[in-house]
């Protein structure tokens, strides 16, 4: 699978409530630093929030489209450093959620957090 099927695979997944820990694995073994502009794109194309919930009252889905949003920074984050010096040409991007994986990625008192979130996928 493409990268690009599996992060919106792992998007429909997320959404839908499961945490595609498989799926995960398999792009963290996949992703290289020149992968970064593609991970990014993904963020960028993210339609409103509001556009995935089922109801006003739909915890699930928001619950999961913010841990896309942490699994995509903890994919680039656990790149490296070679990753981090590509994330300040993203700091341009009008959409509202790149500027904040731009800030989990740059900033590295955010890695510890996010890397757990994965059940030690991302565990040194």
């Amino acid at each position: 699978m493409h990268i690009a099927d599996s992060l919106d695979q792992m998007l429909s997944d997320f959404i839908a409530g499961h945490i595609p820990l498989d799926l995960i694995r398999d792009l963290k073994d996949k992703v290289e630093p020149a992968d970064v502009n593609l991970l990014m794109q993904q963020i960028d194309s993210l339609k409103d929030l509001s556009e995935y919930c089922k109801n006003d009252f739909d915890d699930q889905t928001i619950k999961g489209f913010f841990l896309f949003i942490d699994a995509v920074s903890a994919l680039i984050i656990n790149l490296g450093e070679p990753a981090l010096d590509q994330m300040g040409d993203h700091s341009g991007f009008s959409h509202p959620f790149v500027p904040w994986v731009v800030k989990y990625v740059q900033d590295d008192r955010f890695h510890t957090e996010i890397l757990q979130k994965f059940d030690g996928i991302f565990a040194g």
